[in-house]
């Protein structure tokens, strides 16, 4: 049996620890598995004992990563920083780290200088969520055929890698290996701009004189571009702060847009405004009419016949649990 540590209740964490206990031990690479969960806040604890995502609360960071073959840091980004270099000390020699942060060059570059030799490091981010928070709100059916990204160093230990690629695969979701730096790059696009862009259209109407009025005309337009301003505000404020490089760039293409857009429409230049609206239009029919999160060739790959248990003996404590 495989201890497997949660760090951190949330609806990430609780939500992965459902899905690895659903998952049938005789299907999935992981095998059978003990989930083990640690949350500073008891009320998050609690709740993710009430949804069934952990077989037993740790009292402590210590006591939830004695004996664990895999350590999953699912706290806010800006912790994770603090969990590695309070973990520096307490894991066991052998044991596999990873994380489900939105960032991953900064934190990678934590785990490199805080965790202690012997113990490895797989970056990963599952491309799933929900705009609630917290464990009530989580869901085993969540990762299911998410992309789930993973970034890996030079010298980290191919069974470590196996090992985080069987509990994704556990989870239902399908790994993606990626560079850390094109990671932050592309998610900044296509998340975290998308997030900053729903807390403006929030920000500017909510903070209008005329949002008494405004709101009871605001309909499907408004709820569906708005939703991502009703996410984790802690969550957001780190992401930003451990992606600015990609996001600041992206914000000025942004920027250079609007003011572009802004300057045909006072033009009245219906020819350039057409132009925009249909490449726009079809760009998105074309994206929706390919298979969303899946690359090039991955339906090959998903033929492909399941992939052995990883041999987790060759990087993990001889006294393991049984």
């Amino acid at each position: 049996m495989i201890r497997i540590s949660i760090i951190g209740l949330g609806l990430i964490g609780a939500s992965l620890g459902m899905a690895l206990r659903n998952a049938d031990p005789a299907e999935s690479a992981l095998g059978a598995v003990e989930v083990v969960g640690f949350d500073r806040d008891q009320q998050a604890v609690n709740e993710a004992r009430g949804r069934l995502a952990i077989d037993r609360e740790a009292r402590s960071l210590a006591e939830a990563v004695r004996d664990a073959q895999l350590v999953v840091v699912a706290t806010p980004v800006q912790a994770v920083r603090e969990v590695f270099s309070q973990l520096a000390t307490l894991l066991p020699a052998g044991a596999v780290v990873t994380d489900v942060a939105s960032t991953k060059a900064e934190v990678g570059r934590w785990a490199a200088t805080l965790l202690p030799a012997g113990v490895a490091y797989v970056g990963g981010h599952p491309m799933a969520g929900k705009e609630q928070a917290g464990a009530a709100a989580a869901d085993p059916e969540l990762f299911r055929g998410a992309i789930y990204c993973l970034t890996v160093g030079h010298h980290t230990p191919q069974p470590a890698v196996e090992a985080v690629e069987a509990m994704v695969r556990a989870l239902g979701a399908k790994p993606y290996y990626i560079d850390p730096e094109e990671h932050d790059a592309y998610v900044a696009a296509i998340s975290h701009l998308p997030m900053l862009l729903s807390v403006g259209l929030v920000e500017i109407t909510g903070q209008s004189p005329a949002w008494k009025e405004l709101a009871p005309l605001a309909a499907s337009g408004f709820r569906d571009v708005s939703r991502l301003a009703s996410g984790d505000p802690e969550m957001h404020r780190d992401i930003c702060l451990t992606n600015r490089q990609g996001l600041t760039r992206w914000i000025d293409a942004m920027v250079e847009f609007l003011l572009t857009v802004r300057a045909q429409i006072a033009a009245g230049d219906e020819a350039a405004l057409e132009a925009l609206l249909r490449r726009a239009k079809a760009q998105r029919d074309a994206w929706l009419e390919t298979r969303p999160n899946v690359r090039p060739g991955e339906a090959a790959f998903e033929q492909r016949p399941e992939i052995e248990r990883p041999n987790l003996l060759t990087f993990r404590l001889p006294n393991r649990r049984k």
